[in-house]
């Protein structure tokens, strides 16, 4: 008995973001936060991070990356329209929408060197360390020296 609750449980959810779906396709201009979360990987290298984020389906006019610090925010949009012609959707579930990630990055990256790159279906981001950069040291004149 309690093993078929579960299971009803499940499928009763299950229905449930079915029918959702589908309301969402009936009001595409109906105001909805994240549609979907997109799988992500994130490792750490010797030159920095490199990000890979799961975007089939998301044409790359359709992602959004910003760094502000060290945080890194990922938008998109997935539109998949059934083909021309279609008289009933029998299976749905490729989820379509919006969706916004956010990465606290472990360690400081240069902003200017970050490259993204779309192929297969994944968005790879790689956001390398800072360059450490050399200070000269240049002699300072003290005033009377300066007088002179």
């Amino acid at each position: 008995m309690h093993r078929f609750i579960k299971i009803r449980i499940l499928r009763d959810l299950e229905n449930l973001e079915e029918r959702a779906r589908a309301l969402r396709q009936l009001w595409p201009g109906w105001p909805t936060g994240p549609s979907f979360r997109p799988a992500a990987d994130l490792f750490e290298t010797a030159a920095g991070l490199v990000l890979r984020l799961e975007v089939a389906g998301i044409p790359p006019e359709e992602l959004s990356l910003s760094l502000a610090g060290q945080e890194l925010v990922i938008q998109g949009r997935r539109r998949l329209s059934p083909p021309p012609g279609t008289a009933r959707i029998l299976q749905h579930e490729m989820v379509t929408g919006v969706f916004e990630r956010r990465f606290l990055l472990p360690l400081a990256v240069d902003p200017e060197a970050v490259e993204a790159r779309c192929l297969h279906g994944v968005l790879e981001v790689e956001l390398p360390r800072p360059a450490a950069r050399r200070i000269p040291v240049t002699v300072s004149l003290t005033e009377d020296e300066q007088e002179r």
